[in-house]
């Protein structure tokens, strides 16, 4: 091979090499990023006869069992601040205008809201004020995996909206 050839070969070489570890890097930061904004469909449900003929929604409690109730966060198995969101069953009665634990986060000791409020507007309680950043007092939620889209916080404010005016929840 002459020296030309062997040149462009090599640099070919360092050249596609840097081309796949970029495609790889960049693909892989893609992938476990997803999409700002996008509810994951797993999260969705139908409303309507057998699942089919109505509207989609999303399900807050698949929502906060996902995001939230995972160990070390407010799973099953001592949950933080004593509250428990992986279990569907019985959620809306552990968030339904019950106090929040104050003395679980001493920075927010002055929060006087329930967990969910009933009032002129229901999507207003302390869960949904832990949620946004910044949060009135302490550490916004959750913090593992990171703050919720804008669409999960819709679907958060719809739901407690739902919950807490009797509407009833898809």
């Amino acid at each position: 091979m002459s020296s030309l050839p062997r040149r462009l070969f090599c640099s070919f070489r360092s050249i596609s090499f840097r081309v796949l570890a970029v495609l790889v890097v960049g693909g892989s930061s893609l992938v476990l990023s997803g999409c700002p904004g996008e509810l994951d469909p797993h999260l969705m449900t139908t409303t309507g006869t057998g699942g089919t003929g109505g509207s989609t929604v999303c399900d807050a409690a698949a929502l906060m069992a996902t995001k939230c109730g995972i160990p070390g966060c407010h799973g099953t198995t001592a949950p933080a601040a004593g509250l428990e969101l992986f279990t569907k069953t019985g959620l809306t009665g552990r968030l339904l205008g019950q106090p929040s634990n104050a003395t679980a986060n001493p920075v927010c000791a002055s929060n006087t809201k329930p967990l969910l409020e009933n009032g002129s507007n229901p999507a207003t309680g302390f869960l949904l004020d832990k949620l946004v950043n910044p949060a009135p007092c302490g550490t916004p939620m959750p913090q593992v995996p990171g703050p919720l889209s804008q669409t999960e916080m819709d679907c958060m404010k719809a739901w407690s909206t739902a919950v807490t005016t009797g509407q009833p929840i898809p």
